[in-house]
């Protein structure tokens, strides 16, 4: 298997409408997640431009009551 770890390749990652890193991903605890979506090929480019080019995860989380 080959696994590539180029930052070219990896995906944008949106929360809650915001850009991400991967860091602020695996801080992210699962059960705050309200809503995931992943964007692929033609769909993220046309959402994204060229930055979706490797597909794009977007996620919304529950919004606390307060």
């Amino acid at each position: 298997i080959l696994v590539i770890e180029n930052d070219l390749e990896k995906p944008l990652i949106f929360i809650d409408g915001k850009e991400s890193t991967e860091e602020e991903l695996k801080d992210f605890k699962p059960s705050s997640i309200s809503k995931m979506e992943v964007l692929k090929g033609k769909a993220a480019i046309k959402k994204y431009g060229n930055k979706g080019k490797n597909g794009v995860i977007q996620i919304t989380t529950k919004k606390k009551n307060n």
